[in-house]
């Protein structure tokens, strides 16, 4: 087969096509060390040439130009290793290309394993998604994010409970998930490997629903009872860890439990002030300052480095920045005056229905909205169609409206049927 032999040409297909979705893979040395160590050269071009969105065996064969037979044992152990979903609907199997960030970056470290180089590609995830701003810019280029904040339900005030919506709720999200599965913190397994985790709990990527299903299924999840669920919800609050929710409000398929030195996401804002790379709780800390002991405890606490103490005039001033401020409740927590309140925010947090909203609205916000709808990378008419939609939807008044949610659901909901 003439087009593996070329390896850098196939590994450069590859990122090509994983830059296509909204979260991106933008090139980076770092970059073509993981996809080589986790990627054999022909699951590398199969996986560059499936399409954007779900496809059955016979569509990933017709673009492979592979028999069936020899395509289905490939896909099996490449759905093993978390480098394309499987999932089945009406008795019909559909494959779908893993993501590089809430993706098969994380499933790779989800549990122990000999069959891929964890080590060595710790190094690269580091220096990839931890020292590369470009990486970091490119992923949480928007407002549209993946990740949303959740409030530590302890910490709201019981008048401003009202304001808590289900799907702002910790409890709520357990209750109604069908499938609840734990795995390793992929951010501090990562880490360990390094020698530089803090230390904080490790068995507590929580994935729920469908997600959960796959996970479970491919060996990198283990499923537990929604009072397991339940409990290490409690023990991250207890250890001053940020529940990081998928940002959407229908069936949400995951929720980290983040620290602010191990976690990609919680980093892009600690080490490169992306404020926006995770979405706020409808919550803001708030401090009093005459009940305030100045003790500095919150701003120790705060994952984000939000809180600032400064001595003025001989006294203890602590701060707030609002701009950063994720809303999650650790400092509040962690005060032992009762100086802090988490109080509403004055802007509303608008949240995307559902995964396929979101997907199709971090698109549109980054540029990508064409590779929905014309995904087949080799058809040069696929191509220039391409151009002419990003031209069309970058229009100032297209691309306001369709963020704005000015165009009806069932626009949305028909684009997955597209």
């Amino acid at each position: 087969m003439a087009h593996i032999r070329n390896g850098q040409g196939v590994y450069g297909r590859l990122r090509k096509r994983l830059d296509a979705y909204p979260i991106g893979a933008p090139s980076a040395p770092a970059l073509y060390e993981i996809l080589k160590r986790l990627f054999s050269e022909k699951e590398a071009f199969v996986a560059s040439k499936m399409p954007v969105r779900f496809v059955d065996l016979p569509g990933i064969a017709k673009r492979t130009r592979m028999k069936e037979a020899e395509l289905l044992p490939l896909l099996e152990t490449m759905a093993g290793k978390g480098l394309v979903m499987d999932f089945t609907r009406k008795g019909k199997t559909f494959y779908v290309l893993s993501p590089t960030l809430l993706g098969f970056f994380e499933f790779a470290f989800m549990r122990v394993r000999d069959d891929i180089p964890q080590k060595e590609l710790a190094r690269y995830m580091v220096e990839y998604v931890h020292e590369s701003p470009e990486y970091v810019r490119s992923i949480f280029a928007g407002k549209v994010q993946p990740g949303r904040t959740l409030v530590h339900e302890g910490t709201v005030e019981p008048q401003d409970l009202p304001r808590v919506l289900d799907y702002e709720r910790a409890t709520n999200l357990i209750r109604e998930a069908k499938t609840c599965a734990v795995s390793l913190c992929y951010c501090r397994h990562v880490m360990e490997h390094e020698g530089k985790s803090c230390g904080k709990a490790m068995e507590v990527c929580t994935t729920f629903n469908g997600g959960a299903d796959f996970l479970v299924r491919r060996g990198l999840a283990r499923k537990i009872s929604k009072e397991e669920a339940q409990d290490i919800f409690a023990a991250t609050r207890e250890e001053g860890l940020v529940h990081i929710v998928d940002n959407v409000k229908k069936r949400p398929a995951f929720v980290c439990h983040c620290c602010g030195c191990c976690c990609g996401m919680l980093s892009a804002i600690n080490r490169f002030q992306v404020f926006g790379a995770v979405v706020t709780s409808p919550f803001l800390a708030s401090i009093d300052a005459e009940s305030c002991a100045g003790c500095g405890l919150c701003a120790e606490k705060c994952p984000i480095k939000a809180i600032s103490v400064m001595e003025t005039d001989g006294r203890t001033k602590v701060t707030v920045d609002e701009r950063s401020c994720l809303g999650c409740g650790v400092c509040k927590s962690a005060c032992q005056t009762d100086a802090l309140r988490m109080i509403p925010r004055k802007e509303k947090v608008i949240v995307p229905e559902d995964a396929w909203h979101r997907t199709v609205l971090m698109a549109i916000e980054r540029g990508k909205f064409q590779n929905f709808l014309f995904d087949d990378f080799d058809r040069l008419d696929h191509a220039a169609l391409r151009v002419i939609t990003r031209l069309v939807v970058g229009l100032p008044p297209v691309k306001k409206s369709l963020l704005a949610g000015q165009v009806p659901s069932r626009f949305f909901r028909a684009l997955a049927d597209f």
